[in-house]
């Protein structure tokens, strides 16, 4: 975030990236939380297969943390965006020939 600086307020992509990366944290800290306190409401047969969940969940979690990441590194972000200025420029309308409620 400090490499963008003032200007990640336009970068909306890579803004959602680190939103992502946010959200699945919080899902690990509170899918942990409640593990521990249904381990520690006593139910021991059940603590196997709680640990199993979170676990599978966690490492899940970090996989999708790990692309969020490497896609701040690289990505298609610039294209994109010039692509989407063409696109309401008005560049590619003859795409939108022959779709319904267009003429052309």
């Amino acid at each position: 975030m400090l490499v963008h600086g003032p200007k990640l307020d336009r970068q909306q992509v890579l803004l959602g990236r680190f939103v992502d990366i946010g959200t699945e944290l919080f899902a690990i800290a509170a899918t942990c939380s409640r593990a521990q306190a249904l381990i520690a409401s006593g139910d021991a047969r059940r603590k196997r297969e709680t640990l199993d969940l979170v676990d599978y969940f966690c490492r899940a979690a970090r996989l999708r943390i790990e692309r969020n990441f490497a896609g701040l590194r690289q990505n298609a972000d610039r294209q994109g965006y010039r692509l989407a200025q063409d696109v309401l420029a008005g560049k590619h309308e003859w795409l939108e020939e022959g779709t319904v409620g267009r003429k052309g």
